[in-house]
């Protein structure tokens, strides 16, 4: 069924793809997961020197209950090596490790890693994607047996928490399940406190 109550849009929160500290990375993950995010998306910089399956087993030791997400790798490495490696994650994020795949990818998924979730991208809308093959018992958040796939737009992190609740019923009327936004100290602040009023510009992202 369509998400419809902007109240009920989940939300997710692409990590900082160019994080200066590690520890700082990792304690703002744990504050957006503790402001209620519903997902955690990794997807480093270009030309980083950072493992996002790395970052991935990072998160998954210090995180309860959102979905770990990263893109799968474009082809060419031992698979035998990556399974191995998707394997440990999804046992160590109890179910909830799933990986962003093109449709044509997914076959490939299965046989890489059986029982882990995915997002598929929508042709045609980059910044859409559909949650199509949801596993692990423990994972929250994620639709049932039989269930339509899930929706998930993307947003610009919001200026004011006017344009959060915009962005939030904008991505319900259009059928939305989840909203996908880059991490910020407005963002977090915006997720905790969502009735405070305006200006609350004091706030260190790292509080978690």
């Amino acid at each position: 069924m369509p998400v419809t109550d902007p109240r009920s849009v989940k939300v997710g929160v692409l990590l900082d793809r160019q994080p200066v500290e590690l520890g700082e990375w990792l304690a703002d993950a744990r504050a957006f997961e503790a402001a209620g995010a519903a997902a955690l998306w990794v997807d480093p910089a270009a030309g980083s020197d950072l493992d996002p399956f790395a970052l991935l087993a990072a998160l998954a030791a210090l995180t309860a209950q959102a979905l770990l997400v990263t893109e799968l790798p474009a082809p060419g490495g031992p698979p035998g090596a990556l399974g191995r490696t998707l394997a440990t994650i999804a046992g160590l994020s109890r179910g909830r490790l799933t990986l962003l795949a093109e449709p044509e990818r997914l076959g490939e998924l299965d046989a890489l890693a059986p029982g882990c979730g995915a997002f598929r991208r929508l042709p045609g809308t980059p910044a859409a994607f559909e949650l199509v093959r949801p596993r692990g018992e423990e994972a929250a958040g994620q639709p049932g047996e039989g269930e339509a796939p899930e929706r998930w737009a993307q947003a610009s992190s919001p200026e004011s928490r006017a344009a959060w609740r915009a962005a939030l019923a904008d991505a319900a009327a259009g059928g939305a399940a989840g909203l996908l936004v880059p991490a910020g100290p407005r963002l977090l602040d915006i997720l905790r406190h969502p009735d405070d009023p305006e200006g609350r510009q004091d706030l260190q992202l790292a509080q978690g």
